[in-house]
């Protein structure tokens, strides 16, 4: 019985491992990136939220029935915009849009951006686009 020379199969399984082992450090990479962005983003309306809540000026002549204050909507846009731009959001975040909007007593502010990936592989996006929102209400005091 004759033996078949084996020599070189180890070298085709240590090349398919390393193939494996690149793809998974890429995908991390890029997911990782994207969550941390998209955690910044959350970080962002919250305090965009919250300076447009803590800013406006309820208007305490027509008061909801549930006790609460109307809100103007665009001081509630006037006061995210001034937020956004104090924390030079549009310098943190490529492509970044948002928006402001009131719904009786609520608050609710819309991030979106997207994020450069650090790898593209072949076939693969490029960027990926995130959104956060936060919401508040402004309670009569």
């Amino acid at each position: 019985m004759k033996r078949r020379d084996e020599q070189g199969q180890m070298t085709v399984l240590i090349i398919g491992f390393m193939a494996i082992i690149v793809l998974m450090v890429v995908v991390v990479t890029d997911i990782s990136k994207v969550f941390l962005v998209r955690r910044d983003l959350d970080a962002t309306a919250d305090g965009a939220v919250l300076a447009a809540a803590n800013g406006l000026r309820a208007i305490y002549a027509q008061p909801a029935a549930d006790g609460n204050a109307e809100l103007d909507p665009d001081e509630a846009r006037r006061l995210t915009a001034e937020y956004l731009d104090q924390v030079a959001a549009s310098n943190r975040f490529d492509g970044l849009d948002w928006s402001a909007d009131v719904s009786g007593t609520t608050v609710t502010v819309r991030l979106t951006s997207s994020v450069d990936l650090p790898f593209e592989p072949p076939g693969w996006q490029g960027s990926a686009d995130i959104a956060a929102e936060a919401a508040a209400i402004v309670p009569i005091r």
